[in-house]
């Protein structure tokens, strides 16, 4: 699923125009990255957990190689799937 076919079912599902449901969409999904920009969990219960981890700077050796690259220090965002989609994905 896209967001663009995401957008087409709020439309429908809601009784809403395309441009309602896109803005209503991307609202949602802008709040949530927000969120996870200033360091905030984000429950949303049954669905699951968006959060992000802060990953160590570290130091690796390419195979085959005898260079050596560092990776900086860096936070990822994470998602923890809820008890509903668990059920579902089964």
């Amino acid at each position: 699923m896209t967001k663009k076919d995401l957008i087409e079912v709020v439309a429908q599902k809601a009784k809403l125009s395309k441009k309602a449901a896109k803005v209503s969409v991307e609202t949602f999904l802008n709040e949530i990255m927000k969120a996870l920009a200033s360091g905030e969990v984000v429950k949303l219960s049954g669905f699951g957990t968006f959060k992000t981890k802060m990953f160590k700077a570290k130091t690796i050796k390419a195979i085959g190689s005898k260079e050596s690259k560092k990776i900086m220090a860096r936070r990822m965002p994470r998602y923890i799937p809820g008890t509903k989609v668990k059920k579902m994905v089964k």
